[in-house]
Protein backbone atom coordinates (compact mmCIF):
# COMPACT_ATOMS: atom_id res chain seq x y z
CA UNK A 1 0.00 0.00 0.00
CA UNK A 2 0.83 3.30 -0.86
CA UNK A 3 0.03 5.76 2.15
CA UNK A 4 0.56 9.56 1.40
CA UNK A 5 -0.26 11.67 4.86
CA UNK A 6 1.30 15.40 5.33
CA UNK A 7 2.06 14.35 9.24
CA UNK A 8 3.40 11.29 8.76
CA UNK A 9 0.00 10.06 10.46
CA UNK A 10 -0.65 6.67 11.26
CA UNK A 11 -3.56 4.83 8.69
CA UNK A 12 -6.09 5.43 11.45
CA UNK A 13 -5.61 9.27 11.56
CA UNK A 14 -5.24 10.78 8.54
CA UNK A 15 -4.28 11.09 4.77
CA UNK A 16 -5.04 8.22 2.11
CA UNK A 17 -4.07 5.39 -0.06
CA UNK A 18 -2.05 7.10 -3.19
CA UNK A 19 -3.83 4.16 -5.94
CA UNK A 20 -7.18 4.65 -4.71
CA UNK A 21 -6.96 8.46 -3.95
CA UNK A 22 -6.12 9.11 -7.85
CA UNK A 23 -8.90 6.41 -8.66
CA UNK A 24 -10.96 9.12 -6.87
CA UNK A 25 -9.79 12.04 -8.00
CA UNK A 26 -10.59 10.91 -11.78
CA UNK A 27 -14.25 10.20 -10.35
CA UNK A 28 -13.89 6.13 -9.80
CA UNK A 29 -14.91 4.35 -7.05
CA UNK A 30 -13.58 0.80 -6.00
CA UNK A 31 -15.58 -2.18 -6.00
CA UNK A 32 -13.74 -5.44 -4.45
CA UNK A 33 -16.24 -8.33 -3.95
CA UNK A 34 -13.75 -9.81 -1.09
CA UNK A 35 -14.88 -8.58 2.41
CA UNK A 36 -12.34 -6.73 4.56
CA UNK A 37 -12.46 -8.98 7.30
CA UNK A 38 -11.01 -12.06 5.41
CA UNK A 39 -7.68 -10.18 5.87
CA UNK A 40 -5.27 -9.30 9.31
CA UNK A 41 -3.61 -6.33 6.76
CA UNK A 42 -6.41 -4.50 5.12
CA UNK A 43 -4.53 -3.39 2.23
CA UNK A 44 -3.77 -6.99 1.05
CA UNK A 45 -7.39 -6.19 -0.25
CA UNK A 46 -5.72 -3.65 -2.86
CA UNK A 47 -3.94 -6.43 -4.53
CA UNK A 48 -6.81 -8.54 -5.25
CA UNK A 49 -8.83 -8.25 -7.73
CA UNK A 50 -11.58 -5.51 -7.88
CA UNK A 51 -14.42 -3.62 -10.27
CA UNK A 52 -14.36 0.29 -10.92
CA UNK A 53 -17.63 2.17 -10.37
CA UNK A 54 -18.95 5.43 -11.01
CA UNK A 55 -21.71 7.36 -9.56
CA UNK A 56 -24.61 4.60 -9.65
CA UNK A 57 -22.78 2.09 -12.14
CA UNK A 58 -20.40 -0.67 -11.53
CA UNK A 59 -18.25 -1.67 -14.94
CA UNK A 60 -18.51 -5.19 -15.43
CA UNK A 61 -14.27 -5.63 -16.02
CA UNK A 62 -12.59 -7.28 -13.34
CA UNK A 63 -9.23 -5.66 -12.88
CA UNK A 64 -6.04 -7.81 -11.64
CA UNK A 65 -5.58 -4.90 -8.25
CA UNK A 66 -5.49 -1.73 -7.98
CA UNK A 67 -2.25 -0.74 -9.64
CA UNK A 68 -3.89 -2.39 -13.23
CA UNK A 69 -7.05 -0.52 -12.88
CA UNK A 70 -5.66 2.58 -11.63
CA UNK A 71 -2.91 2.11 -15.17
CA UNK A 72 -6.17 1.89 -17.45
CA UNK A 73 -7.54 4.28 -15.60
CA UNK A 74 -5.02 7.02 -16.65
CA UNK A 75 -4.40 5.18 -20.30
CA UNK A 76 -8.15 5.88 -20.80
CA UNK A 77 -7.42 9.55 -19.43
CA UNK A 78 -4.50 10.24 -21.81
CA UNK A 79 -6.17 8.85 -24.77
CA UNK A 80 -9.12 10.13 -23.71
CA UNK A 81 -9.67 12.94 -27.02
CA UNK A 82 -9.24 9.55 -29.33
CA UNK A 83 -12.09 7.86 -27.47
CA UNK A 84 -14.27 10.97 -27.72
CA UNK A 85 -14.87 11.08 -31.23
CA UNK A 86 -15.03 6.98 -31.69
CA UNK A 87 -18.45 5.46 -31.94
CA UNK A 88 -18.49 2.42 -29.61
CA UNK A 89 -21.39 0.46 -28.28
CA UNK A 90 -21.66 -1.52 -25.10
CA UNK A 91 -23.01 -4.72 -24.59
CA UNK A 92 -25.90 -4.91 -22.47
CA UNK A 93 -24.90 -6.52 -18.89
CA UNK A 94 -21.09 -5.00 -18.93
CA UNK A 95 -22.71 -1.99 -16.93
CA UNK A 96 -24.60 -2.58 -14.13
CA UNK A 97 -26.78 -0.75 -11.37
CA UNK A 98 -25.14 -0.85 -8.13
CA UNK A 99 -26.84 -2.51 -5.69
CA UNK A 100 -27.40 -0.98 -2.08
CA UNK A 101 -24.93 -3.28 -0.58
CA UNK A 102 -22.45 -2.60 -3.25
CA UNK A 103 -23.02 1.07 -1.90
CA UNK A 104 -21.90 0.51 0.83
CA UNK A 105 -19.45 -1.55 0.89
CA UNK A 106 -17.70 0.85 -1.77
CA UNK A 107 -18.56 3.86 1.15
CA UNK A 108 -16.45 1.48 3.58
CA UNK A 109 -13.91 0.82 1.93
CA UNK A 110 -13.31 4.82 1.00
CA UNK A 111 -13.50 5.70 4.42
CA UNK A 112 -10.77 3.21 4.89
CA UNK A 113 -8.35 3.73 2.20
CA UNK A 114 -9.12 7.73 1.89
CA UNK A 115 -9.36 9.43 4.97
CA UNK A 116 -8.95 12.83 3.51
CA UNK A 117 -10.55 13.37 0.52
CA UNK A 118 -9.88 17.24 0.43
CA UNK A 119 -6.25 16.45 0.77
CA UNK A 120 -6.31 13.91 -2.16
CA UNK A 121 -8.21 16.50 -4.07
CA UNK A 122 -5.63 19.15 -3.54
CA UNK A 123 -2.42 16.85 -3.71
CA UNK A 124 -3.75 15.14 -7.67
CA UNK A 125 -5.50 18.39 -9.15
CA UNK A 126 -2.39 19.01 -11.26
CA UNK A 127 -3.28 15.46 -12.28
CA UNK A 128 -7.25 16.02 -13.27
CA UNK A 129 -7.51 19.49 -13.89
CA UNK A 130 -9.69 20.03 -17.09
CA UNK A 131 -10.38 16.18 -17.45
CA UNK A 132 -13.96 16.36 -16.66
CA UNK A 133 -14.21 19.41 -19.09
CA UNK A 134 -12.13 17.79 -21.79
CA UNK A 135 -14.18 14.82 -22.73
CA UNK A 136 -17.68 13.26 -21.00
CA UNK A 137 -17.67 9.54 -19.68
CA UNK A 138 -18.67 7.11 -21.44
CA UNK A 139 -18.49 3.62 -20.33
CA UNK A 140 -18.29 2.38 -23.73
CA UNK A 141 -15.36 4.62 -24.79
CA UNK A 142 -13.68 3.18 -21.15
CA UNK A 143 -14.78 -0.14 -22.48
CA UNK A 144 -12.73 0.16 -26.12
CA UNK A 145 -9.65 2.15 -23.91
CA UNK A 146 -9.22 -1.08 -21.85
CA UNK A 147 -8.77 -3.07 -24.88
CA UNK A 148 -6.54 -0.19 -26.51
CA UNK A 149 -4.45 -0.75 -23.12
CA UNK A 150 -4.39 -4.09 -23.52
CA UNK A 151 -3.01 -3.83 -26.84
CA UNK A 152 -0.64 -1.28 -25.91
CA UNK A 153 0.36 -2.99 -23.31
CA UNK A 154 1.51 -6.54 -25.49
CA UNK A 155 3.21 -3.71 -27.74
CA UNK A 156 5.59 -2.40 -24.91
CA UNK A 157 6.18 -6.64 -23.98
CA UNK A 158 7.27 -7.57 -27.54
CA UNK A 159 9.86 -4.42 -27.55
CA UNK A 160 11.01 -4.97 -24.48
CA UNK A 161 11.68 -8.95 -25.68
CA UNK A 162 13.56 -7.88 -28.64
CA UNK A 163 15.31 -5.28 -26.92
CA UNK A 164 16.50 -7.99 -24.27
CA UNK A 165 19.53 -9.05 -26.05
CA UNK A 166 20.82 -5.72 -26.72
CA UNK A 167 20.74 -4.82 -23.03
CA UNK A 168 22.81 -7.86 -22.32
CA UNK A 169 25.19 -6.91 -24.77
CA UNK A 170 25.32 -3.22 -24.83
CA UNK A 171 23.36 -3.04 -21.34
CA UNK A 172 20.91 -0.77 -23.18
CA UNK A 173 17.57 -1.44 -24.03
CA UNK A 174 18.24 0.20 -26.93
CA UNK A 175 18.73 -1.60 -30.83
CA UNK A 176 21.71 -0.12 -32.44
CA UNK A 177 19.64 0.97 -34.89
CA UNK A 178 17.76 3.03 -32.51
CA UNK A 179 20.87 4.31 -31.00
CA UNK A 180 21.90 5.72 -34.83
CA UNK A 181 18.84 7.21 -35.13
CA UNK A 182 16.91 4.72 -37.59
CA UNK A 183 13.76 2.23 -36.71
CA UNK A 184 13.56 -0.89 -37.21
Amino acid sequence: MYWFSLNQASLEESGFDICWARLHVFGYDVYCSQEMSSFSDFSELLMEPLQLARGDELFYQEFVNILHALQVVQFFHWKASEYQTSKVDIEAGKVMSLSHSQREKISRLKSFFVKDGRLAERVFHSVTNGVNEYHAFDWANFSAAVTAWGDFIGKLHKEILVSLPYWRTHQSIFSAFHLAGFEI
